[in-house]
């Protein structure tokens, strides 16, 4: 597993290596990302397996050749959202979109307030536990940075306690606490939001 981002810029040592030509190093930096960007998109293509793969690929190959317009003012994965984003915007003028999709989209303005703004503070239990369907726990952790997602998919799919997720993302347990916490109360108010503009809670 790849230690997560612990800043905006982790990769642009990668980047500027292969500016220069080095293909191990672009393929390291978009492969790192693919997982999370394809999941990123699957969500807001009606979970259509086939347009998902096509605009991953897609914004792969935008991203390779602006990859010089990645300037580390936010993390990769990121960047590559954003180009994800126009893509999918694109295919929707051609094809009527579903509820979840179109919500995610009218919703990603919000969902970024959120992850800019997530206090240290914990939240209650039940909010993690609420049986929310797949799809919107899904889409809500497609949202999420890296980072938050591993950790919580490591802590309550995989259950593994703090002191072995840190090891697997090569943080102290301290920190790995605090990114937790924060994924945690990430993770509670994009399921919220969504579910909100859904008509769900």
């Amino acid at each position: 597993m790849i230690p997560a981002e612990s800043s905006p810029h982790p990769d642009l040592e990668l980047r500027d290596r292969a500016l220069k030509g080095d293909r191990s190093a672009a393929e390291t930096l978009f492969e790192r990302h693919l997982d999370s960007l394809y999941e990123f998109v699957f969500y807001r293509v009606g979970r259509d397996v086939g347009l998902a793969e096509a605009i991953v690929q897609d914004t792969m190959l935008t991203a390779f050749q602006s990859l010089a317009g990645f300037e580390g003012r936010s993390a990769f994965h990121t960047w590559l959202c954003g180009i994800a984003k126009n893509k999918i915007r694109t295919q929707k003028r051609k094809k009527q979109p579903i509820a979840l999709d179109d919500l995610l989209d009218q919703a990603d303005a919000e969902i970024d307030v959120i992850l800019m703004g997530i206090e240290s503070e914990d939240i209650p239990d039940h909010v993690l536990e609420r049986r929310e369907t797949r799809e919107l726990v899904g889409a809500a952790l497609s949202s999420l940075p890296p980072d938050y997602r591993r950790a919580l998919v490591s802590k309550y799919v995989d259950e593994l306690s703090v002191a072995e997720i840190a090891r697997n993302e090569g943080r102290g347990e301290k920190a790995m606490e605090s990114l937790l916490t924060r994924a945690r109360v990430a993770f509670a108010r994009v399921v919220e939001l969504i579910a909100k503009k859904r008509g769900g809670l």
